[in-house]
């Protein structure tokens, strides 16, 4: 790599060993990938925020780390562990409660925004179209590859980390207008009931891996482009797709010699009869990813369809992030007194949630993936529609 005076002498240890240390985390990425230098970028964003998924050998290095370096550009933290600011739902036990505040204590000495959210994007720091970002969450990566045109490969914790540090990422991938061209073309043919694009996008993750699809044949809105690409990227490790007529890059890409997937609406039925059982659920959690104002105003349209008087027979949860919430005070009073908890900082799947609610009911192909799996909460899952799972459980 090309290397400037500066990155060479923080590369030796000569500002630091901190520094050196996390420049040779880019350095090293940046060669095996064949990046011929460092960009500078305009915001980071970390992922690894609980305890859960960080364990007290990421905790102590940060511990360590925010003794020596501050964040150089804007940064945002994905969900913690439990709801940091509120309303204390999440009954974890003390020793994690602790070690969750010295993680959280640790990073916001080094400079981060106390965002909590997986959708960094839809809060205070949108970020224009062509800027690139070292973002470590996957549904958000997706997301601003696909929708807003902003430049980010699916970074790791600690190349997140470093990049958030030093301000600057390796010049490889999906940073490289050629590593943002399609692989193949996903024809999905018409349905006699709406796309339930968390569904499509579950199913094509599954099958694509980590290759980028142009896909015809739908015509999502905002929300849905969300939570199609929440699901691609985590049944897969798609970090980027093309909706033709509608997503910010379509336009241009040139798919004639492409080779071509079929999706019909009888393959996704299967599908999504998959994704969960029929069971009678200890939970209902809506926002995964964490729910947008429209979402919840879609939430709360449902609700006002049950009648004034519904009041929730199984607990249901809306988790959503601490700028939307006092971004929407009317729609999030409206829930609250409906009897839906509004959680923050927080999300059902990096919570420790699977002891107390073993069933979980969802409307995100993600949180299925990741609920049932032993690594997370190894809950039993029941899997519907927002509107479904309102008119069974409210």
């Amino acid at each position: 790599m090309q290397l400037t005076k500066e990155e060479e002498s923080i590369l030796r240890g000569e500002k630091g060993p901190r520094l050196g240390e996390l420049m040779r985390i880019l350095v090293t990425v940046g060669e095996l990938n064949d990046a011929s230098r460092l960009i500078p970028i305009w915001s980071a964003h970390l992922s690894g925020v609980s305890f859960k998924t960080m364990g007290l050998p990421g905790t102590e290095f940060l511990e360590d780390a925010a003794k020596e370096v501050r964040f150089s550009v804007p940064t945002t933290v994905n969900p913690a562990g439990y709801d940091v600011g509120g309303p204390g739902l999440i009954r974890a036990d003390d020793d994690f409660r602790w070690k969750q505040e010295r993680l959280v204590r640790s990073l916001l000495a080094m400079g981060a925004e106390p965002s909590f959210s997986c959708i960094p994007y839809a809060i205070e720091r949108d970020p224009p179209a062509g800027v690139h970002l070292a973002w470590a969450e996957s549904s958000a990566v997706i997301y601003v590859n696909s929708v807003v045109g902003a430049f980010s490969n699916r970074e790791g914790a600690p190349t997140a980390l470093a990049s958030a540090v030093l301000g600057k990422t390796p010049d490889h991938g999906l940073h490289r207008p050629e590593g943002r061209h399609p692989d193949l073309v996903v024809d999905v043919g018409p349905s006699p009931d709406p796309i339930r694009y968390t569904v499509l996008g579950a199913y094509l993750g599954k099958k694509l891996g980590s290759r980028i699809p142009y896909v015809r044949g739908v015509a999502p809105n905002i929300d849905s482009l969300k939570e199609m690409g929440a699901a691609m990227s985590a049944w897969g490790s798609v970090p980027m797709f093309h909706v033709e007529g509608v997503t910010h890059e379509a336009s241009r890409q040139d798919v004639r010699r492409l080779e071509h997937l079929s999706v019909d609406a009888r393959e996704l039925a299967e599908f999504e009869h998959s994704l969960g059982g029929d069971e009678s659920p200890n939970l209902v959690a809506i926002g995964c990813p964490h729910c947008t104002a429209s979402e919840l105003n879609t939430l709360a349209e449902v609700l006002r369809k049950r009648g004034e008087n519904a009041k929730p027979k199984t607990e249901v949860w809306a988790f959503t992030s601490r700028g939307v919430i006092a971004a929407n005070p009317d729609v999030v009073s409206y829930l609250r007194k409906a009897g839906i908890k509004i959680v923050q900082d927080t999300c059902m799947v990096v919570a420790p949630l699977g002891a107390e609610y073993p069933v979980i009911a969802v409307n995100s192909a993600k949180a299925a993936f990741y609920a049932s799996k032993k690594s997370f909460s190894g809950q039993r899952v029941v899997f519907g529609t927002t509107e479904e799972l309102i008119r069974k459980y409210v």
